[in-house]
């Protein structure tokens, strides 16, 4: 090793910061997209079912970061 290495600490993945939860499964994106913009807050449109071929709105709610000890 040369004088300018420096050891740092191995930093762990990403934690997850939103927890998401099912709201609704569609046939077609139009009406997957209808229903969240009548909603409001963290909402995304995810494909689901067989061969992906649903899809399904998700709503998501913050996860409060523990402090590190």
């Amino acid at each position: 090793m040369s004088e300018n290495t420096m050891i740092t600490e191995k930093k762990l993945p990403n934690p997850q910061k939103v927890k998401w939860k099912n709201v609704a499964y569609y046939n077609t994106y139009d009406e997957a997209h209808t229903h969240k913009s009548r909603l409001d807050g963290l909402l995304k449109i995810r494909r689901c079912g067989p061969d992906k071929t649903k899809f399904v709105v998700k709503s998501g709610t913050l996860i409060k970061e523990t402090p590190d000890e």
